[in-house]
């Protein structure tokens, strides 16, 4: 979870400048981010969300944790309304706080695009944790070298994708430019990467697919210092509708977190050149 990320220096790569992703703006109730788009992105175009998304519900809960130190994800649940097609120049987050207790909060988000467009809707969960320390970087978050906007979002988390026999494989190298406040991998980062594999299993067994939704239960912890991999599995494959079942592992064999993932074939007037599945 990316509650807040401490840049250490100007340098400094973040999540937030990798997708392009602006500070917490507060206006009452609601809580708003942006995320520049850039040109079109036709690999993983929802997966390009995650950071956004993550962010904005993240921010929401943890402004209003009160006494607690601080807080991390327990599960993050998505469903893209509008999967392409989107109006630029940006889009917009707006994350409103929807019940909090002694323990935790929940928070729901909607996004839309610079039409007014809805274009996705999301909710999650949060702990409040005690004995750490996260602090947010209020300074504006420009685009970091290199992560310009002809990059996929699987390029800017450098990870690489291949077919398997069950569906497909994501790994993500050791990459200090993913981490929250905490030194772990961004809770919005991980939303990327189930998305990239569930929909490449997906594609895999049915072409060119659209990621409609994306549940995710965080589990522990997922360290930076080594590979990262993120299996897909396809479940059902339907002749509309593919699901699909992710599962981060670290380094040592743990389970990090699962994701179910559900794509949709794109209608025929949307269909064009898309990517193909990993070979």
């Amino acid at each position: 979870m990316s509650i807040a990320n401490v840049r250490t220096g100007a340098e400094r790569k973040t999540p937030q400048a990798l997708f392009r992703v602006s500070p917490a703006t507060r206006d009452g109730a609601v809580n708003r981010m942006t995320m520049d788009l850039g040109a079109p992105e036709p690999h993983g175009r929802t997966a390009a969300l995650g950071v956004l998304l993550d962010d904005c519900l993240g921010f929401t809960m943890y402004e209003r944790r009160g006494d607690r130190a601080g807080l991390v994800s327990a599960d993050l649940s998505v469903d893209f309304v509008r999967p392409t097609g989107w109006t630029g120049p940006q889009l917009t987050a707006e994350g409103r706080l929807e019940t909090r207790g002694e323990d935790g909060a929940m928070s729901s988000v909607r996004v839309f695009d610079t039409a007014g467009e809805l274009v996705a809707t999301g909710t999650a969960w949060g702990n409040f944790v005690d004995g750490v320390q996260q602090s947010r970087d209020e300074r504006p978050l420009a685009p970091a070298d290199g992560s310009g906007p002809t990059m996929t979002p699987l390029e800017t988390i450098g990870g690489t994708l291949e077919r398997t026999d069950r569906g497909a494989r994501l790994t993500v190298p050791p990459n200090r430019s993913l981490a929250n406040a905490l030194g772990v991998m961004h809770g919005g980062v991980q939303a990327c990467a189930y998305d990239l594999a569930g929909n490449a299993a997906a594609a895999g067994s049915a072409g060119a697919m659209d990621t409609s939704s994306l549940r995710i239960n965080f589990f522990r912890t997922v360290p930076l210092d080594r590979p990262v991999v993120f299996e897909a599995e396809v479940l059902r494959a339907g002749r509309r509708v593919v699901v699909s079942r992710v599962t981060c592992t670290d380094a040592d064999g743990r389970e990090c977190g699962v994701a179910t993932v559900t794509c949709r074939r794109p209608a025929p007037s949307t269909l064009g050149e898309r990517d193909q599945a990993p070979s």
